[in-house]
């Protein structure tokens, strides 16, 4: 292998080079190179195999009640354990705030780290990224500007990645500036992750933006925040490429055409929104789970008032369903509700259910709930 003729000093520059998974596997290969690992400081740590679940929080909409002040939330949330310990794990949180933001909710106890720590990985690995792996720690990073915020927020993240694995990223976004100042950051210095992320938006996030991550999205929650119009191109590759599509309290142009063409290999597609689907074309969506095979695939789809699922079976033969009464949870009083067993013509079997659900203003809506039950044995 050309690395291991390589001088150790060039060798450790390379290594060092390497993301987290590559660097473990190179250096397991070869015993020179492992030993080269072991003794040196810096690559003695990210041999530790860690691994870690990162929740990203961008948050401008909010004024304090107290000061006035706009409670920005710039946070990167994060439990951390050890690969081989699937049970114990570590919390940890690290807030971003700027010079002009609200402090109002700062709590006791929390462990401040230099920005300039941030320009030096192995110094904050030694004062401060270890505690926080091995105990629980509110790590507060304090900067003059929210521009700088965001930036070293950006970098904690790429410094985290070089030290543990990623499991699971999540990003939670309701400021359309942070994020697009956070993601051209992302651009310019590409995170060391492999995984796909799960984002939680709201309208006004460009969906281009999610063009950072290679692999794509696991999933994609859309949310009417800041209104119920989705500023995005409806029909964006990033959400016909996803598995899994949600929108809530949307007003959406899709239709029946769009569940079986735009959406037809999305997974998990939920319409907790308007939709153009009306109550006749449900019965071609039914009819559509019962004659063509599809995949183990989910489709929720709202009204806004009161239905009866057999009223949704009329095309197709009465011998391929049974009808069923179950009771649910709908706020705090259980509800009757009937759900049909549906055996498709390929011997797969299918729930169609009404879901009742309780919204913001405690008024009911209902779901109709289609999945293959093979999903939940």
């Amino acid at each position: 292998m050309i690395l291991d003729k390589l001088p150790l000093e060039l060798m450790r520059e390379v290594l060092l080079g390497l993301n987290k998974i590559d660097f473990i596997q190179t250096v397991k290969c070869i015993r020179r190179l492992y030993y080269f690992a072991k003794a040196d400081n810096i690559l003695r740590r990210r041999l530790q195999n860690r691994v870690a679940d990162l929740e990203l929080c961008l948050d401008d909409n909010t004024a304090c009640e107290e000061c006035g002040k706009l409670v920005l939330h710039l946070d990167l949330d994060a439990r951390f354990r050890r690969e081989n310990d699937g049970v114990q794990w570590i919390y940890s949180s690290f807030v971003f705030r700027s010079k002009d933001e609200c402090k109002c909710d700062s709590i006791d106890g929390e462990t401040q780290i230099e920005p300039d720590l941030l320009n030096h990985p192995s110094s904050l690995y030694d004062s401060h990224l270890l505690e926080g792996f091995e105990n629980r720690t509110n790590f507060v990073i304090n900067n003059g500007s929210l521009d700088e915020a965001i930036v070293n927020c950006g970098k904690l993240f790429n410094i985290l990645t070089k030290f543990v694995i990623v499991r699971k990223f999540e990003l939670h976004l309701d400021s359309d500036q942070m994020w697009e100042q956070m993601s051209a950051f992302f651009n310019a210095n590409s995170p060391d992750m492999r995984i796909q992320p799960h984002a939680t938006i709201d309208s006004r996030i460009n969906l281009d933006s999610f063009r950072i991550f290679p692999n794509g999205l696991a999933g994609i929650e859309i949310t009417k925040n800041f209104g119920p119009i989705l500023m995005a191109n409806p029909y964006h590759e990033v959400l016909r490429r996803t598995p899994n599509v949600s929108f809530s309290g949307m007003n959406l142009p899709y239709t029946y055409e769009d569940v079986f063409g735009f959406f037809k290999d999305t997974k998990k597609l939920s319409f907790h929104s308007e939709t153009r689907i009306t109550e006749e074309q449900i019965c071609q969506i039914v009819q559509n789970f019962y004659e063509v095979k599809q995949n183990e695939r989910i489709l929720e789809i709202q009204f806004d008032e009161d239905f009866l699922v057999k009223d949704f079976l009329t095309l197709i033969p009465k011998e391929a369903y049974r009808l069923h009464m179950t009771t649910i949870m709908v706020g705090p009083k259980r509800k009757w509700v009937t759900w049909v067993e549906m055996t498709d013509r390929f011997g797969r079997k299918w729930s169609v259910m009404n879901i009742p659900v309780n919204d913001d203003q405690e008024m009911t809506e209902n779901i109709l709930r289609i999945y293959n039950m093979k999903t939940f044995d």
